[in-house]
């Protein structure tokens, strides 16, 4: 592999992070089976109609990203104007994108019961410590990508940031090391470390120290600490011992695990939205292929919580692969890409200058009521009983 820059490898990691999800957000809830019926194998943008007919609230525009990104890009934001998360300001600007429209929904994209309870509770003058749910969700890791890229050599400064963005919204300890891990193995790939099956063990290794640190300073927030304090490192460290199995074998062996670490439901594959069983997932996916693309077109295949892992694995395989190795044709479809890139290019230099980083809520409106225009032909299409097979793009 040729030696790449780390601003190669910081805009590798957020445009990736935006490809994934982008890629994966219309398959989001369908089996491998279903994916395979409505569209063969996916390896390029669709925007859900065909699979989603009778659920128009499903269908997306190519090529745009959900709520995984834009939380991203706040992040990105906050970080950048403060130095660090400020978890008060990323409080404010969260209810400030649900604005718009007069509804907890504004311009966010996607959210799921768990964060528009969390805008609610916000709203209602709750502290932003005490506001994240008590599920094992694996919204704090989706999102965290730019806070392994900002505080790569200061490892106390990335886990206050972890923490800090992620409490607000997650208080399982399951969470919280689930988001420390993913910044941690963002920060590693993005130093040039090796993808082999050190870095699971060297990830691990880094969830387990802020396990026990989370216990300690958070210990008054924080839930589940009784029993899955070491969910995560351990659920990473096992990922490790069956690396070398065949992938038929390997992913309900994952999934095993998690149900281990008290996933509720259980799991019966490991790309649901549970961490101990989505973010070894992720790694395992890393370390057992070859090329971004091979990767991402693998992961959102499976089929489960897919604008998730496909945010995650992006945002890894980006890191260390950089961005050359991600399709023209993804980057060329990708909405928003120069403002993603953009505050990628600020991450890398931890400064603005010279850069024009676009309004996000603006952005975000326009991009919605592109959208809202753009899928308003299916729309019409669906009252008078139209052919979808046109919109089938594989």
């Amino acid at each position: 592999m040729p030696q790449l820059s780390r601003i190669d490898r910081v805009r590798g990691c957020l445009l990736g992070l935006a490809v994934g999800d982008a890629l994966g957000a219309p398959l989001e809830g369908l089996t491998t089976q279903q994916i395979k019926t409505h569209y063969g194998r996916v390896k390029n943008y669709v925007d859900g109609v065909q699979a989603w007919k009778r659920k128009p609230y499903r269908w997306r525009m190519r090529g745009l990203y959900s709520d995984d990104t834009q939380q991203a890009l706040a992040l990105c934001d906050n970080l950048l104007e403060y130095g660090r998360v400020d978890q008060r300001r990323l409080a404010e600007v969260y209810l400030a994108m649900a604005e718009p429209k007069g509804t907890f929904l504004g311009v966010h994209r996607g959210i799921g019961r768990s964060f528009r309870q969390v805008l609610g509770d916000l709203q209602r003058g709750i502290e932003p410590r005490w506001s994240g749910q008590t599920k094992a969700g694996i919204g704090a890791a989706m999102r965290i990508a730019p806070v392994g890229l900002y505080c790569d050599d200061d490892q106390d400064a990335l886990f206050a940031s972890v923490m800090e963005a992620s409490v607000m919204t997650h208080r399982d300890v399951r969470s919280l090391g689930g988001a420390l891990a993913v910044a941690h193995g963002v920060r590693r790939l993005a130093a040039g470390e090796a993808r082999d099956p050190s870095l699971l063990l060297w990830v691990a290794s880094d969830a387990a120290r802020d396990e026990v640190r989370i216990a300690e300073d958070y210990g008054d927030v924080v839930l589940s600490l009784d029993r899955h304090t070491r969910s995560l490192s351990k659920a990473l460290a096992h990922a490790e011992s069956i690396l070398d199995l065949p992938r038929e074998r390997a992913l309900p062996a994952m999934a095993e695990e998690a149900n281990r670490h008290g996933a509720e439901p259980d799991c019966k594959r490991p790309t649901m939205g549970f961490p101990p069983a989505c973010i070894p997932s992720c790694f395992y996916i890393l370390l057992t292929t070859d090329s971004f693309e091979e990767a991402i077109i693998e992961m959102i295949n499976l089929g489960g919580d897919t604008d998730t892992t496909g945010a995650i694995l992006g945002s890894l395989a980006g890191a260390y692969y950089g961005v050359d190795d991600i399709p023209v044709r993804w980057l060329d479809g990708l909405q928003n890409r120069v403002g993603i890139e953009n505050r990628a290019l600020a991450l890398a230099q931890r400064a603005t200058t010279g850069l024009e980083i676009p309004d996000l809520i603006a952005t975000e409106q326009d991009l919605n009521h592109k959208e809202s225009v753009h899928l308003g032909h299916y729309a019409s299409l669906a009252r008078n009983g139209g052919d979808y097979g046109a919109n089938r793009v594989i």
